[in-house]
This record gives C-alpha cells, structure tokens and sequence, in this order.
C-alpha cells in the first residue's frame, strides 16, 4: 500500500513540477504576449514586478518538488515546497478570477488539490 502511495506521489509531484516549471517561464519571460498583457493591464501597475517574483519562487517550489527526493537532500523540503505552492495556487484563483481569465481558474484549483495533496502525503503518509 505504501508503495502505491509512494508511486502516486512521485508522478503528482513531477506533473506538478512540468508545469509550475511552465507556469515560471510563462509568467515570468513571456510576459509581451497579449494574454499577459491584457492581464498586467487589468491587474495594475504592481503586477509586472509581481509576475516576475512569482516566477521566480515558482520555479523554486517546483523544483523543490523533486530534487529533494532525486538528490537524497532533507525529506522536508518537498512537503513544505509542496505547501508554498499551495498557497501560491490558492493565491493565483484570486488573481486569475480578478483578470477574469476563467479557463485557468479551473487549472489553478485542480493543480493546487494536487499540491495540497503532494504535502498531505508527504508529510502524513509516505515520506521521501
């Protein structure tokens, strides 16, 4: 059983990481597209600089994810990457109902069940 879990766990978590590693690159060096644009423009001057340190610990959450694991590096750090990403998910259902960008809004809430889900299991149920 644990097994199984364990197993679970690791393709969530590198799911979650191709994509926050998406997430980081899109919001952070892609910003010029015009679905970024339109979404800088209806979130205000703060949201370029925002966007940029978004990505930034996105990326670092997202790999928090894995390399923990990979590299035998401290078991906690993956559920505690896990639980940032969370609440930056969280905090980006927020953002995306503001910009009104409603296909992502349902992106956000299914990747952060995954994320709240790789930090449960992590921490409560199979460790690294």
């Amino acid at each position: 059983m644990n097994t199984a879990i364990n197993i679970t766990l690791w393709i969530i978590q590198i799911i979650l990481c191709i994509k926050m590693i998406s997430v980081s690159y899109t919001h952070g060096l892609r910003q010029s597209q015009s679905t970024m644009q339109d979404a800088i423009q209806k979130m205000g001057a703060f949201s370029r600089p925002l966007h940029g340190l978004i990505s930034i610990c996105t990326f670092i959450a997202a790999i928090g994810l894995v390399l923990p694991g990979v590299l035998g590096s401290p078991v906690w750090i993956t559920p505690v990457m896990s639980a940032v990403l969370s609440a930056m998910l969280l905090a980006s259902i927020f953002f995306h109902v503001k910009s009104r960008t409603s296909p992502k809004i349902f992106v956000s809430v299914v990747l952060f069940a995954f994320a709240v889900l790789v930090a449960y299991g992590r921490w409560m149920l199979v460790s690294l």
